[in-house]
């Protein structure tokens, strides 16, 4: 039941990596497009995280050592890049408040 549940939300963080990857990609603004690929990488993290987690849970190829070592540094970097987006976004987002939506 829980690897059920992992692999719903691996779905969904994959799916909103695209939806604001494709917002960044249609915007013309250029911090609104930069705050729109700054979650986008938040969400491809928490996809590799929770990819990592639902490894680790099922243990497919971890029999070996080296599927725990592989396991365990997709899980640092998905947190990694998660708190490095976090960081960003708080930076960018009142940037992107202040901007102008139409441009000439």
């Amino acid at each position: 039941m829980a690897q059920l549940v992992l692999i719903g939300l691996i779905l969904f963080a994959l799916g909103a990596y695209f939806v604001y990857k494709r917002r960044a990609y249609l915007t013309k603004t250029p911090y609104r497009k930069a705050l729109f690929n700054t979650q986008a990488l938040i969400w491809l993290s928490m996809f590799l995280a929770l990819f990592a987690i639902n490894q680790m849970i099922g243990g497919f190829i971890l029999d070996s050592t080296f599927g725990w070592i592989v396991s365990i540094v997709m899980l640092v970097l998905g947190v990694g890049n998660a708190i490095v987006g976090f960081i960003r976004y708080r930076k960018l987002y009142p940037l992107a408040a202040d901007e102008p939506i139409h441009q000439s």
